[in-house]
Formats: C-alpha cells, structure tokens, sequence
C-alpha cells in the first residue's frame, strides 16, 4: 500500500530575489530563477488565505511563506514579507545573509542602515567552515570574508546574529578556528547551532562528506553543545531503520508546498481557496501513490550497515527515493 499523505496547511512558495551564487549544499538546486510578476500579488493571495481561515474558522490550518531563494529583497518585498508574518503573528526581523549581491563601502552601510530603519535587528549567517573552505561550498571567492564583516558591521551597531554552522568531513578538523573567527566578531550571539547537511537538492551529492556514527560519538564538548534543540538526534541509516518502521503505516501530515508562478498566480487568484488546497492534497496524494510504501523502500534500498549520520528519517527516506528513481524511473513524490 502507498504512504498515505494528509495536508495540514500550505506553504507558499515564491522565487523572487535569485541568489547570486551558488551553495554546493543548496536544498532548492535551482536558485537563479526569479517571477516574473510583482511581489504584491502573491502577498494578497496569502492574505486572501489567511482571511479565508480565519472566516471558516479553520484554526489548524497552518499557512506559510518562503519568498527567496535569497533575502536580497528591495524595500517593497522586505515590508510586504514583514506584513505576511505579523499575520501568523510572528516578526521578520532577521535577515539570512546568503545569496546576497556584493557590495562595498558606502553601498552596504546605506543598505544595512535602510534594513535597519525598515525593522532588521540582526542577521543569519550559514558559514560550511572558514576562508577557503567554505568558499568553495558556497560557490563565492571571498564569500567568508564578506558575511563576516556584515556581521561585524551589524555587531558594531548593536545587531544580533543567528549561526549556522555545517559540519562535514572538510569542516570538522577547522571547526575550532572557524568559533575563534566568530567569537571576535562584536554584538549578541542569540542562537548558534552545528549540523550535518540535510538530504536534500544538491546536498544530497556530498555522501561522502557526511559524519560517520564515530565522528558523532567523539565530537568535542565545545562542537557537541552546538546541536539544534529541534534536531539534536543525529543516528545513522542502521539506527534510523527500526524507528522508521514502527510508524511506517502511518499517515504523512504535510504542509503542502506550493509554488506561485507566472503559470498559475492567474488561476490562484481567482479560484476559491478550498478548491486550491484540495487540488494541492490531491497533487501531494497522486506523487505518493506511485511510490512503495516506506517498509517497501527500505526492504528494497534499506541498509542496515550504514553508518553515515542523518538529522532526521526524512533524510534517509530521502536516500531511498533516489535510489528507487535510479533504479525504476519514477520521481520522488512531491515535497
């Protein structure tokens, strides 16, 4: 029997400020695209969504954005992406720094200083080791060099930071001096995590990158502290199998993606937002139909020697998806 999948809520979609490089991790593979529609017509859909919840009192309908790839939004979009989540009743006040165009000099403290008098107070900043290293993964010469010193920029003038910091094969042996780099930049740290890529868009090529079990047991206190409280139960395939199993029956609750675009932004203007959602769930519940159930994947692509360390099981379903494309044609479902 196929997965069964059940939506629980949409999220939107929208490829609107292209990266200016590309990360050799990126979970979208795809990031130099952009709409060719204005942003202020995917903002009244969402809003358009969320007065449809709130009048069919359809409090568990879970509603989100991604407006991307990169935050290098002018004005317009930054107020507008502000506007979307005050309606869920959160804040957009942290800016990623990845994908961002170069700039120097008077141009990036004119430019920090709007995003600052627009409701910025600090910066994300995902760095996949220091110098050279990271550079090459994110696919940029002076790339480390350049999200430093707008963290420095932005500690100089009271902002906080956000870290991400990826641990590989190639970062781990420079972990340590990659915290001494960051411990020198000035302003709050509030929040700093470490962790393996996902299993994901072109992430899912660097296998080989990826921390064994005895990497994990055997990491320093100063790097171990640094897991995600969210996704702190980093196992291998071997460990991930039997936990899968025990639910492999169960249905899948997804947040249904969907992407806005100039071939259907028309259509979702205009059709009724019940119709849209129970299209999407049908789209969702089709893709799967064509896949083995998960105890299927893993008997056929299952493998119970792999040590590699994983965030979670999706990753490693994930794994098992391509190898069932590879073998028989058939994409993953949707996700």
């Amino acid at each position: 029997m196929p997965r069964e999948v059940v939506g629980k809520g949409l999220r939107f979609s929208l490829r609107h400020a292209p990266c200016a490089h590309i990360c050799r991790y990126c979970l979208i593979s795809e990031s130099r695209k952009r709409s060719a529609f204005p942003f202020s017509r995917f903002e009244r859909l969402v809003h358009r969504f969320y007065d449809w919840k709130q009048s069919s009192r359809r409090n568990d309908f879970g509603i989100r954005i991604f407006v991307g790839p990169s935050f290098d939004y002018d004005l317009t979009t930054l107020k507008g992406v502000a506007r979307l989540h005050a309606r869920r009743g959160s804040k957009f006040q942290i800016l990623n720094l990845g994908g961002l165009r170069i700039r120097r000099g008077d141009a990036l403290n004119a430019w920090l200083e709007e995003r600052r008098a627009a409701g910025i107070v600090g910066f994300h900043t995902s760095l996949a080791g220091c110098g050279e290293t990271h550079d090459r993964w994110n696919g940029r010469a002076g790339d480390f060099d350049y999200q430093t010193s707008i963290l420095r920029l932005g500690g100089e003038r009271g902002m906080v930071r956000r870290e991400k910091l990826f641990l590989t094969q190639n970062t781990l042996p420079i972990f340590d001096r990659l915290l001494d780099i960051l411990d020198s930049i000035p302003g709050e740290v509030s929040s700093r995590v470490a962790s393996p890529f996902f299993y994901a868009g072109l992430a899912s090529r660097y296998e080989s990158e990826r921390l064994t079990e005895d990497d994990r047991d055997n990491l320093p206190e100063r790097i171990n502290r640094l897991r995600p409280p969210r996704f702190d139960n980093w196992l291998s395939e071997r460990e991930w199998i039997p936990i899968m199993l025990e639910t492999a029956s169960q249905a899948r609750k997804l947040l249904l993606k969907l992407d806005v675009d100039e071939a259907n932004i028309d259509y979702l203007e205009n059709a009724a937002c019940e119709e849209i959602f129970a299209e999407r769930e049908r789209q969702y519940q089709d893709s799967y139909r064509k896949i083995p159930s998960l105890a299927e994947l893993c008997a056929r692509y299952g493998d119970p020697t792999n040590r590699k360390v994983y965030m979670m099981s999706r990753d490693v379903e994930g794994r098992w998806l391509d190898m069932h494309e590879h073998e028989t044609g058939t994409p993953a479902p949707i996700d």
